[in-house]
């Protein structure tokens, strides 16, 4: 494998290109939840784009697209938290607590100051746990607002980040989790972890850095340690220990490409061979999909010339992508218009993009269907 076909393998090893992913654990779960699992954690600011990147991965057999992912949650597979980086992803309902227990504590450090600054006592904390268990007991899963209501007698709700740093960090502490969905909305109500969560798989910090580091590698790879670090948002010396045993266990291999040290699946050069002429082909990926996000170094996909123009104003909000001959070149949205086409396209300088292409695309898009 040389520089030029990480994006490829990247792209196979996520599952976009090539069979839909199978469960790491062998566990008995729908084609959604295995994708989840195999990921690890999808990123989820927009639930939206979360559900289609979900979609994407689940082969052309599951005719359901976000649909079939709906369901997955509301089956109570897939949860939605803030598993890392203070970021919300979405992971399966059986791994959200052994995740938690790696970060939720890391990230409650980090965001102290903000919850002094709001006003948020520990004290607080323990009697919002009380108002949501007894909440959620008696009236089932919440919606946001919902919860807050139920926070009024501490005066939750009174100002944005107060509510939000009340919800966090009830979420890090495992203590509430986002599921099911709520019917007609890109949104998901509230629920008590213990109560939802029925078979909860259970690792010690060791395990549990291993079980990490196994399931990022093999589903975002080619990856460096710094692609890892980033992603997890734990230490580079744990990260770098607990891929150095998924090496020891054959689990994952090291590969330099370049002078650069990469990890990856045993079995992803075989499937490079079989499926690298697919990776050319065009695809419509959702803002926040793990093909951009998944990496510290975006560049085998994403020109960094052109970051800005996925990310305007380097605010966080990602925009849709048009990837095709395995690179990012060009942004895209759907079209207001009845008629005419669907995708509005607008592509990288320098980059052209096969509109025909685009169009045939959307016919058959989860996000279009």
């Amino acid at each position: 494998m040389d520089a030029h076909q990480i994006s490829a393998a990247r792209l196979i090893s996520q599952g976009l290109v090539g069979p839909p992913p199978s469960s790491p654990t062998g566990s008995d779960l729908s084609p959604a939840g295995a994708v989840v699992e195999h990921l690890g954690c999808v990123q989820a600011q927009a639930l939206g784009g979360a559900l289609v990147s979900v979609a994407l991965r689940l082969g052309p057999d599951v005719t359901a697209g976000v649909a079939a992912v709906r369901a997955a949650i509301d089956a109570g597979e897939i949860v939605r938290s803030w598993t890392q980086r203070g970021t919300i992803h979405l992971t399966t309902s059986k791994d959200i607590g052994w995740i938690l227990g790696l970060t939720g504590a890391r990230t409650m450090k980090s965001t102290a100051k903000r919850r002094e600054y709001f006003g948020i006592t520990d004290a607080m904390l323990e009697t919002a746990a009380e108002l949501a268990t007894s909440a959620i007991r008696a009236r089932g899963p919440l919606t946001r607002e919902e919860l807050l209501e139920a926070f009024a007698p501490i005066g939750a709700g009174d100002e944005y980040g107060h509510a939000r740093y009340l919800i966090t960090s009830l979420a890090l502490r495992n203590i509430i989790v986002q599921a099911p969905m709520i019917e007609g909305k890109d949104d998901m109500k509230y629920v008590l972890t213990a109560d939802w969560v029925h078979t909860p798989t259970t690792l010690d910090a060791e395990a549990a850095d291993h079980e990490w580091m196994r399931r990022f590698v093999t589903s975002h790879g080619p990856v460096t340690l710094d692609d890892a670090t980033r992603w997890t948002g734990l230490p580079k010396t744990r990260m770098r220990k607990a891929v150095q045993a998924g090496i020891d266990v054959g689990e994952i291999v090291s590969t330099d490409i370049d002078g650069v040290d990469y990890m990856h699946a045993p079995d992803l050069e075989d499937r490079l061979t079989d499926w690298e002429a697919a990776t050319h082909e065009t695809m419509l990926l959702p803002g926040f999909d793990e093909i951009i996000l998944g990496y510290k170094d975006r560049s085998a996909t994403l020109d960094p010339a052109n970051e800005k123009l996925v990310v305007p104003g380097a605010n966080g909000m990602f925009k849709n992508t048009v990837v095709t001959g395995t690179r990012a070149r060009a942004t895209w949205k759907r079209s207001p218009r009845k008629t005419g086409p669907r995708v509005l396209v607008d592509s990288f300088p320098g980059e052209s993009v096969d509109l025909e292409a685009v169009e045939s695309v959307s016919v058959t898009h989860p996000a279009f269907v």
